[in-house]
């Protein structure tokens, strides 16, 4: 029989969008360039990025896969999304110190703070689910 489960605070529903939306993004992100679907000069954060080395591209699919999951994960209230979102932190750290180490070229935003927003957003996910999760509001 499922557990049921009290009701949830007035900001699970926007923050669950808010980051749901976010990890969207980069996932359309990956899968326009990826397979190739943007038209010629579309802007793609994939793209713009020195993703030369196979590790890089991994981290990267990681993060944005593990992110895209562990916000529906919180969307519909299950506690996978603490171990989710900590991953993909951890992804996104890896290719954020990866990177850094390169000494990548200046893309359309300063490399650091777009390295910091991709691994905060998950790691404050991590965070907001893992409060949840110890007050009990996660299945």
């Amino acid at each position: 029989m499922a557990r049921s489960l009290p009701p949830a605070p007035p900001l699970a529903l926007p923050v669950s969008l808010l980051l749901l939306v976010w990890q969207g993004l980069l996932a359309a992100d990956y899968a326009i360039t990826r397979f190739d679907l943007g038209a010629p000069g579309w802007p793609v954060l994939m793209a713009s990025l020195p993703l030369d080395a196979l590790w890089l591209r991994v981290v990267w699919a990681l993060g944005v896969w593990l992110g895209l999951g562990a916000a529906f994960f919180l969307m519909i209230r299950d506690n996978a999304a603490v171990l989710l979102f900590f991953a993909a932190a951890a992804s996104f750290g890896a290719l954020a110190v990866g990177l850094l180490m390169g000494a990548p070229p200046v893309i359309f935003v300063p490399l650091p703070a777009l390295l910091a927003l991709l691994v905060l957003v998950p790691l404050a996910g991590w965070l907001y689910a893992r409060r949840l999760n110890q007050r009990g509001l996660l299945r």
